[in-house]
């Protein structure tokens, strides 16, 4: 049975200045952690800076700052992510020493809007998903036979480029699409385990009429890397890599009344059993016929 424990105080102190364009948020995070287990108490400090300068008024904002914060993770939070985890967990908070940022953002147009963001993140304790190994043993436990995922930790740097625009054509048509692009830098482990380097992500939605709506979603992730092994054959054991993946899903929808809605989604619509997981493909295509209704109490 694992043991753990942390009990987290905190208080994030502020003060506001504004001046003609400029705004500035200066604060600082003061956390205390209790390891409840190994007495391993920490006091941290984090920094709570943002400040932004109307270049060209709502046109273009530039901004930039530097956050940190102490990170309660949770096996509920960590299912949320991934479903297929051992129960085995070794939970601990993370620490995120410094997110340091700058960016872009602002209108093209009345109706389009963009935001372009460059940052640096330097973690301690970093969580991330790596594969179970796997054995025949006969004593294996149901998850033990490299059917599930365990939690390691890293001290980890990570370099992210993000840009997302939105549109919205008319008050019945919208579009939006963001990407990100990440570098990673481990200390311990051999990889940054199941992150992609490149997440894209577009949706489009609109009303047909006051009753009928539409939407469509595709986004891809690209290619991650995991490790698994046999432990009874050890030997030459490497990284695996998952392919990266686009995935397609519609939606089209009618308000009968402002209670109930009833909607049909399709899912998957290129038929790609991708593996978002190793060694767990993802289903094909999925059509689903619903309804919604609202109670009034």
């Amino acid at each position: 049975r694992v043991k753990y424990g942390f009990t987290n105080f905190g208080i994030i102190p502020s003060f506001v200045m504004q001046q003609d364009d400029w705004t500035l948020n200066i604060g600082a995070g003061l956390f205390y952690s209790l390891d409840n287990v190994n007495s391993n108490n920490k006091f941290l400090v984090y920094p709570k800076i943002n400040a932004s300068y109307k270049v060209v008024g709502d046109l273009m904002i530039f901004y930039a700052g530097a956050e940190g914060n102490l990170e309660q993770n949770s096996y509920m939070n960590f299912v949320n992510d991934n479903p297929f985890l051992s129960p085995t967990l070794n939970i601990a908070p993370t620490d995120k020493q410094y997110d340091i940022f700058a960016g872009l953002k602002g209108k093209l147009a009345n109706n389009v809007s963009y935001n372009l963001r460059a940052s640096y993140v330097n973690e301690r304790n970093k969580a991330l998903f790596r594969s179970n190994d796997y054995n025949e043993n006969p004593g294996n436990n149901d998850y033990a036979y490299g059917n599930s995922f365990q939690v390691v930790y890293d001290d980890m740097k990570t370099v992210s480029l993000y840009g997302e625009l939105k549109a919205d054509f008319s008050k019945a048509v919208s579009f939006g699409i963001n990407g990100t692009f990440s570098s990673y830098t481990n200390d311990f482990q051999q990889e940054a385990w199941n992150l992609p380097t490149i997440k894209i992500n577009s949706n489009l939605d609109f009303n047909i009429t006051e009753k009928w709506f539409a939407g469509a979603n595709v986004f891809y992730v690209g290619e991650r890397k995991d490790f698994q092994i046999n432990t009874d054959f050890a030997a030459n054991a490497a990284p695996v890599t998952l392919k990266s993946y686009f995935d397609v899903n519609a939606n089209v929808g009618y308000k009968y009344s402002d209670r109930l809605t009833a909607f049909a989604r399709a899912n998957n619509i290129t038929n790609n059993a991708y593996q978002k997981w190793l060694n767990y493909p993802v289903q094909g295509f999925q059509l689903v016929l619903g309804a919604n209704y609202k109670f009034d109490f």
